[in-house]
């Protein structure tokens, strides 16, 4: 496969939908990001933007996702708004380097994630959730989107860091937070120079520090007591045969505690909402679990039987990506699509059209779990929640795992009666988190 553009190949450019002077196709952007990409992506697999400050080509056909993500992937590397986005937060992390660094640091990272580590995390989050809702009273009204939020970040911290974080919670959420507003796109300090401080940049700086205060203090008492095979010991290890600074073993850290808590917590909040839109559809899952569980707790071998389970958690990724999409910047020119691009050029492949287009989905905005249950002929990258290729979310297992765990736990013992004011909408920013209230009844059995 030829990548690279040549004298006498393609030299049409993408279309390109209408915009406004200066502003271009970013208000349109700003004020509804899913709703523009899912109208743009009716142009064509690729397609150019015209944004504020760049260009940015949306790409939505699924051979050319996986291209930018695996094929090619060496000459498509993380682009720079990636960067900027985790700029002062991540920057020592797995998540923004390039390079022999990036390879470096996901090898100290894949011990922490392996099929023995899965099985060791298993029972970890099972307990940690059971013990969790246990504080929940019958009839109680839950803010549904913040307790899965709080239940994420005790999973990270029981689960994946063999750590205490009770008490400590909020620490980690309002990072979280400031770095979703810091990205939002209708914020006004977005088109202001970076050297000009805003509200919303002071904010982030505040509790970025406060978690980097916090991680330093986890990583020493780590460093200088007892070690496992969590993945904070597993980053220390590391550290400790030269392999990784103590500057990256933090930002790692840090890097866990936002990303992990906040896709997942994103995702179990939609897996509730179409849950309880779908009473049949949660019986069935409860049914699952009882005939496989025989009234015991669920375990990882339990976990990898719930067909229908995971079916479930496949379907809410699928219909609700955590993620807007993957960005990639091309590090020479290259032709795609029939279309030839100069090298810098910054690609956004976002999963909601492309996980909801009817050329590779049957009735792709209904709710059907069953769908994953099935065959299908469908190229591989009309699915990527989890991105794709060698910089996919090395958290993924993990992820997968932890939903489908989470989701037995808490139907075994309650039903969550979902109420959302009216149809569900999303921050525009990095995140796709539900913009509106989500609350939920208590109903134990």
């Amino acid at each position: 496969m030829n990548t690279f553009s040549s004298p006498g190949e393609a030299t049409e450019t993408p279309p390109s939908p209408a915009g406004i002077p200066v502003l271009g196709n970013g208000l349109a952007f700003s004020r509804d990001p899913v709703g523009a990409i899912e109208d743009w992506s009716s142009l064509g697999d690729v397609v150019r933007l015209a944004i504020p400050g760049q260009t940015m080509y949306l790409v939505t056909g699924p051979e050319l996702i996986e291209r930018i993500l695996v094929d090619d992937h060496e000459i498509f590397s993380i682009s720079r708004a990636q960067r900027e986005t985790f700029r002062g937060i991540e920057d020592h992390a797995v998540t923004t380097t390039t390079g022999d660094r990036w390879e470096r640091l996901r090898r100290a990272l894949q011990p922490a994630f392996t099929r023995d580590a899965m099985e060791r995390y298993a029972d970890r989050v099972v307990d940690t959730t059971a013990t969790y809702i246990d504080q929940w009273d019958d009839g109680e009204r839950i803010d549904l989107y913040r307790e899965m939020r709080l239940l994420a970040v005790h999973l990270l911290a029981d689960a994946l860091l063999d750590v205490d974080i009770r008490g400590r919670e909020d620490i980690v959420l309002t990072a979280a937070d400031a770095l979703v507003d810091r990205a939002n796109f209708r914020r006004p300090g977005q088109l202001l120079p970076d050297w000009l401080p805003t509200p919303t940049d002071r904010r982030f700086e505040r509790t970025v520090t406060e978690l980097d205060a916090y991680v330093d203090e986890l990583v020493a008492d780590r460093q200088h007591g007892e070690r496992g095979d969590d993945l904070c010991s597993v980053l220390l290890d590391a550290h400790d045969a030269g392999d990784l600074t103590l500057a990256e073993v933090r930002h790692n850290v840090v890097a866990m505690l936002l990303a992990g808590h906040d896709s997942p917590s994103v995702a179990l909040t939609h897996s509730w909402r179409l849950l309880g839109d779908h009473p049949d559809e949660r019986d069935a899952l409860r049914d699952e679990y009882h005939d496989l569980g025989d009234g015991d707790r669920p375990t990882a071998e339990t976990g990898a039987d719930l067909e229908r389970t995971r079916a479930v958690v496949s379907e809410t990724l699928r219909l609700y990506p955590p993620t807007l999409g993957v960005t990639r910047q091309a590090t020479t020119s290259v032709t795609l699509g029939g279309y030839d691009l100069p090298a810098g050029a910054q690609f956004l492949c976002p999963q909601w059209p492309v996980h909801r287009d009817d050329r590779f989905w049957e009735d792709p905005t209904t709710f059907d779990p069953s769908r994953w249950q099935k065959p299908a002929d469908r190229p591989a990258y009309a699915y990527f929640p989890f991105s794709g290729g060698p910089r996919n979310c090395i958290g993924m297992h993990f992820a997968r795992q932890e939903l489908t765990l989470v989701l037995a736990t808490i139907l075994d013992e309650m039903d969550l009666h979902v109420t959302i004011d009216g149809p569900v909408s999303f921050t525009p920013s990095l995140q796709l988190r539900p913009e509106q209230d989500i609350e939920a009844t208590v109903d134990r059995r």
